[in-house]
């Protein structure tokens, strides 16, 4: 099998050129019902999980007749202790109220998994190291700096386009 650029492609971004970026994990500080908070976003998690210790510490009211199993990595199955209703402040000001479930966690307070995410309208921009909000409101990850230099600058397409592989267009832009 031949390992080539064929026609039309060009190389995409590497990791290889911002050492220290791998597998970092996306958290950030927010507030889990007025508190600060250490929330890990994590995209490959279907549900999200506060730790029992920190939802007991900010007066989470814990229904424990409700348990999920849940699969993470490895084999073993794990069990959360019950669910409970939550205030997630991001930016300071963006409150979400969430029922979310209650297990032990270690190196953060909550897991915030798809069933917040999507809901929420967060994105992960994993280049520039933010969870982008609605409104583009942006939040630095924690120990993140941005992947590319100070010279890139955002900007905004007023018309929809299609550009094919290996061409291109010029548009008149507005930063």
């Amino acid at each position: 099998m031949e390992l080539e650029l064929q026609y039309g492609e060009s190389r995409g971004y590497w990791k290889y050129h911002a050492p220290g970026k791998w597998f970092r994990q996306a958290k950030a500080i927010g507030k889990i019902n007025n508190e600060r908070a250490t929330l890990l976003f994590d995209s490959g998690a279907e549900v999200s999980i506060v730790d029992s210790t920190f939802a007991r510490k900010v007066g989470c009211i814990i229904d424990e007749s409700q348990r999920q199993e849940c699969v993470g990595i490895g084999e073993n199955a794990y069990v959360t202790e019950g669910c409970t209703k939550i205030k997630v402040t991001l930016a300071g000001s963006l409150v979400y109220f969430f029922h979310a479930w209650v297990g032990t966690l270690s190196g953060q307070d909550a897991i915030l998994g798809m069933d917040f995410m999507v809901p929420a309208g967060i994105r992960l921009d994993l280049a520039e190291g933010t969870l982008c909000l609605p409104g583009e409101v942006r939040i630095q990850l924690s120990g993140r700096r941005p992947l590319y230099n100070g010279k890139v600058i955002p900007i905004s397409v007023d018309r929809s386009l299609v550009i094919l592989v290996g061409r291109s267009e010029e548009i008149p832009i507005r930063s």
